[in-house]
C-alpha cells in the first residue's frame, strides 16, 4: 500500500486534549504511540504549534492539501462523563469515500476490541466538534474515536497503542483492496 494516507495526531504538546486516568495518557501521548506503529503505512503529522484550534487546522491544511493525499486520518480517543461508551468517527457531511472507509474503521475497531459501534456523525455546523479539521482537509477525512478514555473497562482494552495500529493497519488495508 502506497502512503496515499496521512495520519495526523490530534491536539499538540501544549493542548494535548483528554486525559485518560486508566492509561495514563493524554490524547497526544496516547495517539502519537499509535501513530509512531502505523509511519509505514502513512505520512504522520502534528498539529502546527501554533495558538487556536481554527489557526493550527489552517497552518495543518496548508502543509497538507498541496500532496496527493486520499484520506487525512486525525486520532483523538472520546471523553465524557465516564459513563459513554463505543467507537465512532467523524466526518464531513455527506462525503460518501469519507464514510465508507470510516464504517469500515468503527467496525474493526469495536468488533476487535468489543465495544459500541456508535457509527459515523456527519459534521457540517461551525460549532461541532471536529468542524475546522474536517472541512479544511482537500483529502477526504475523517476523525477516529475508537474508545473513552475515562471509561474504565473501555480504556483498559486499549493499553496497548501497538494493537490499536495493526487494527486500523488491516482495516485500511482491507478498504483499500476493495
Amino acid at each position: 500500500m502506497k502512503k496515499d494516507i496521512a495520519i495526523v495526531v490530534g491536539h499538540s504538546p501544549n493542548e494535548q486534549g483528554a486525559y485518560s486516568e486508566i492509561l495514563g495518557k493524554s490524547e497526544y501521548e496516547y495517539n502519537k504511540e499509535v501513530a509512531s506503529h502505523l509511519d509505514d503505512i502513512a505520512d504522520i503529522y502534528y498539529r502546527p504549534n501554533v495558538s487556536g484550534y481554527k489557526t493550527a487546522m489552517r497552518e495543518l491544511a496548508r502543509q497538507l492539501n498541496p500532496k496527493p493525499y486520499k484520506f487525512v486520518i486525525e486520532l483523538h480517543f472520546n471523553a465524557f462523563n465516564g459513563s459513554a461508551s463505543g467507537t465512532e468517527a467523524l466526518i464531513w457531511k455527506g462525503n460518501n469515500r469519507s464514510r465508507s472507509l470510516s464504517d469500515k474503521l468503527v467496525k474493526a475497531i469495536s468488533t476487535q476490541y468489543k465495544t459500541k459501534n456508535r457509527g459515523v456523525k456527519e459534521v457540517s455546523e461551525s460549532n461541532a466538534r471536529g468542524y475546522w479539521f474536517l472541512q479544511s482537509m482537500a483529502a477526504d477525512a475523517i476523525i477516529l474515536e475508537p474508545f473513552f478514555g475515562d471509561v474504565a473497562d473501555e480504556a483498559v482494552k486499549f493499553k496497548d497503542p501497538q494493537k490499536l495500529a495493526q487494527v486500523i493497519k488491516l482495516a485500511l488495508g482491507e478498504y483499500c483492496l476493495t
